[in-house]
Formats: structure tokens, C-alpha cells, sequence
């Protein structure tokens, strides 16, 4: 997938606001970090940015965390399915706009299934490698 957008804010605001109109459509309840003093709706994903690592002078590394979190017991349907739809379109995406180039692409290993101490709460967590190539006299 490839997508050109207008001129935004800071790099990291403007790949919150990406990956917010990439997921809420799957999923509507999108956090970027859920309060823990809030009463969880789930089904729900969180995002995560553990890490960023300099690549060279003009981009960078970020790991790229999509926790899917669901509360239907064994029934695995639903996480599955939008486990797999955010993979399909986050997997390969290329973002281009007046500041930046960025690409997303699956890391190793890039799925896992992460159990909860809750019973009954069931977690997946994709992990990307997100390039961001700033474009020179921008910044």
C-alpha cells in the first residue's frame, strides 16, 4: 500500500495520526496507551514504540509494537480476524509526505500470542520495523 499525505507536525505525531486512520476502521477502540484507572472496552489495540535507532544520518529505525487485546474466552475469531486484517494493511505500507518517507515492514518474529493472567482476556502483538527517511531542507 502507498499513500501520499499533506504536510503535517513531528515525526512521531504524524505516524500516531497514520497509524490511527489504519486501525480505528478495524478496530474502533485505538489507544496509543490505555489509563489504567479506565474501565477496559474490548475489543481494543494498543501501539507502542519501545525503541528508535539511528539508521544513518537521514533515517530512522523504530520497533513498532500492535498489541489486539479481546475478551471472548476461547472463541479466537475475532482477535484472529483483526489481527489479521491490521498485519494485511500495515505489512509492506509506504507513507510518503512533505517531510518524510516511511515504510513499515514486519520484524522477526513478527506475531506472537502473549498470554494474559486474566482468564478469559486473550492478547496478540504484531511487531514492525517502521524506516523514517527524512527528506533533506525540511527539517
Amino acid at each position: 500500500m502507498f499513500l501520499l499525505c499533506r504536510e503535517g507536525g513531528g515525526f512521531i505525531l504524524d505516524i500516531y495520526t497514520l497509524l490511527s486512520g489504519i486501525i480505528e476502521p478495524i478496530c474502533p477502540c485505538f489507544v496509543s496507551e490505555y489509563p489504567t484507572d479506565t474501565e477496559k472496552t474490548y475489543p481494543y489495540v494498543v501501539i507502542n514504540f519501545p525503541n528508535s535507532l539511528p539508521n544513518n544520518s537521514f533515517s530512522d529505525n523504530n520497533l513498532l509494537e500492535v498489541d489486539v487485546w479481546d475478551d471472548k474466552g476461547t472463541d479466537i475469531r475475532e482477535i484472529e480476524t483483526m489481527t489479521d486484517n491490521i498485519h494485511f494493511v500495515l505489512n509492506n505500507l509506504h507513507y510518503i509526505d512533505a517531510k518524510m518517507q516511511l515504510t513499515i515492514a514486519r520484524n522477526t518474529p513478527y506475531r506472537l500470542k502473549l498470554p494474559d493472567e486474566m482468564i478469559g482476556i486473550q492478547r496478540r502483538q504484531l511487531r514492525y520495523i517502521v524506516k523514517v527517511y527524512k527528506i533533506e531542507g525540511v527539517i
